[in-house]
């Protein structure tokens, strides 16, 4: 090397290593024999020979380009793209079910009854993939998650997508954090769920039933159990056990579900409910008074081989919120022996919810005053009963045009209605 030779100066060419029968055997730079060919390669200063392992010199030719491209800054930053962009590719070919379990295993939220809503949004949302032919996380697009949320209605076609507006709101709301951290994990380009409509339970409806229903609803039970083709399918005696104290205390399902037999004192119920306070779960501790009736069916229940002896209506072999399903399944079959409609006589299903409804809207026809009505049914602030029950039904609507008339003909006038 001279003094004057760069460190960084580079060359890579071909040339032939002949055999000593080659009659070019002379020229290192002659293409066209079939003698071996080699990589002459001076960097840095150095010399090195590499063979090439071939003897084609256009195959050598090429070793030799890819060799000077690997030492080439601009060759160097294109394949870093490259691969990079590959990466991307790879992780965009992320199937969604495999997304989906992923997400759920990097739950840490202490609450069951929380981790149980999140397991049904990934079942939900892996059975409409399945339904559309989705595969993989980016295949999911904005108008398809459009698509789908329309479905969802308390009547829906399919049964999958019947859920009521305050269902379908925190469905909506675990849907978009789930395509955020796909979108967070790059497994997609960005969330196609960021521009769906929010779903605004505030405008659901309140269903509450009349006494006729009610009873209608009792009933019901009778035949369920008249059709059951097995005697431990006979759950006419628990079910209308369920209603009773649901309709007397405004408990929700789930919370009447898990009472233990010590939880009833007498005509009190002490149930430990399950809430949510400031997005977290928590439980509080609630004393309801039952009518003697309601206590007496409770007590007289069998005890049935599928319950466990100091529980009412569970095993204790299942979490709460697989026992609820399993109870809620046998509720939905009633509907087969149902006519409810609403007050504009559109046909509506039952669902227990109602009984929660009528226990809300009954307190207030009877003249409870709403914020009273709001503790007994653990709410954390009276808005929040506002939004649901204070709407007029038909029975509020004339009870306040009978205490308005009432209160003119006081007045010294008459009214003729």
């Amino acid at each position: 090397m001279t003094t004057s030779e760069p460190i960084a100066s580079l060359t890579i060419t071909v040339f032939v290593r002949h055999s000593s029968e080659c009659p070019k055997r002379d020229d290192p730079q002659w293409k066209r024999c079939n003698c071996r060919k080699s990589l002459y390669i001076r960097e840095g200063g150095k010399t090195r020979y590499l063979s090439a392992q071939t003897r084609s010199w256009e195959q050598a030719e090429r070793m030799a380009q890819a060799e000077r491209d690997r030492r080439d800054p601009v060759q160097i930053k294109l394949q870093k793209i490259a691969e990079s962009e590959a990466a991307k590719d790879a992780l965009r070919l992320k199937p969604l079910g495999d997304a989906l379990k992923q997400w759920l295993a990097g739950m840490k939220t202490p609450g069951e009854a929380s981790l149980d809503a999140y397991r049904s949004t990934t079942r939900k949302i892996q059975r409409w993939a399945d339904h559309v032919g989705v595969v993989y996380v980016s295949d999911v697009t904005p108008a398809l998650l459009d698509e789908w949320r329309a479905s969802w209605s308390p009547d829906a076609k399919d049964k999958a997508n019947r859920l009521a507006l305050t269902t379908q709101a925190a469905l909506l709301t675990r849907v978009k954090a789930f395509f955020r951290w796909a979108a967070a994990m790059e497994y997609t380009p960005r969330s196609p769920a960021l521009m769906l409509k929010a779903v605004t339970p505030e405008d659901s409806q309140t269903w509450p039933l009349t006494p006729q229903q009610f009873e209608e609803l009792l009933a019901a039970t009778h035949k369920l159990d008249a059709e059951a083709r097995y005697k431990s399918a006979q759950v006419g005696q628990h079910l209308r056990a369920l209603f009773l104290v649901q309709r007397w205390t405004g408990l929700r399902v789930g919370d009447v579900l898990s009472l233990p037999k010590s939880a009833l004192q007498g005509n009190r119920i002490t149930a430990v409910i399950q809430k949510k306070l400031h997005r977290k779960p928590a439980a509080a501790r609630v004393v309801c008074i039952v009518p003697d009736h309601v206590a007496e069916a409770l007590t007289s229940l069998p005890l049935r081989n599928e319950e466990h002896p100091d529980y009412f209506f569970w095993s204790r072999k299942c979490t709460q919120q697989v026992n609820t399903n399993k109870w809620l399944r046998k509720v939905d079959r009633l509907n087969a022996y149902l006519s409810f409609t609403n007050e504009a006589g559109d046909p509506m299903d039952f669902r227990s919810h109602m009984l929660r409804d009528t226990f809300a809207v009954e307190m207030l026809l009877a003249g409870v005053l709403l914020e009273k009505v709001s503790k007994l049914l653990t709410h954390e602030s009276v808005t929040m009963t506002e939004r649901y029950y204070a709407k007029w039904t038909a029975p509020r609507r004339q009870q306040l045009e009978d205490e308005a008339v009432a209160a003119m003909r006081r007045m010294g006038v008459t009214v003729s209605v």
